[in-house]
Parts: structure tokens; sequence; C-alpha cells
């Protein structure tokens, strides 16, 4: 079965999301995953309202607080 674009592109944010949140990668690295993605606006958000409570807050508020700045969200 072949997964389509758009859910493949958002298990690979959601995933690469979770090793920031483990402290697997670090800052610049899923900046730069979260932009190769395309995934931008509300279709990010809601990857991140997933993760909300998934490790570090800590670390969520980072990324959360520099794809804002971004603009990317």
């Amino acid at each position: 079965m072949v997964k389509d674009l758009e859910t493949t592109t958002r298990r690979y944010t959601k995933k690469s999301l979770m090793a920031f949140l483990e402290g697997k990668k670090n800052l610049d690295w899923i900046i730069g995953a979260i932009r190769s993605s395309g995934l931008t606006g509300e279709k990010l958000q809601k990857i991140f309202d997933e993760l909300r409570d998934y490790s570090s807050n800590e670390r969520y508020l980072i990324v959360h607080q520099k794809c804002k700045k971004e603009e990317i969200l």
C-alpha cells in the first residue's frame, strides 16, 4: 500500500519532532527538518498540539517559539 505524500510528510515531521523532544537532536536540526517538510501553519501546529505532553516542556517551548520566530507557525 502506497501512502500519500501528505501522510508521509506528516509522519516524518512528527517523528523528527519527537527525536528533538527526546533530546536526540539539536534545535538547528529540527528547524531544518521542519523547513524541509514544507509543513507550516495549522498543519504544523496540529503536530505540536499532539506532542504537547510528549516530553520535556522546556524543549517543546524552545522549538515552538523558534518556529514562531522563524514564521513557520
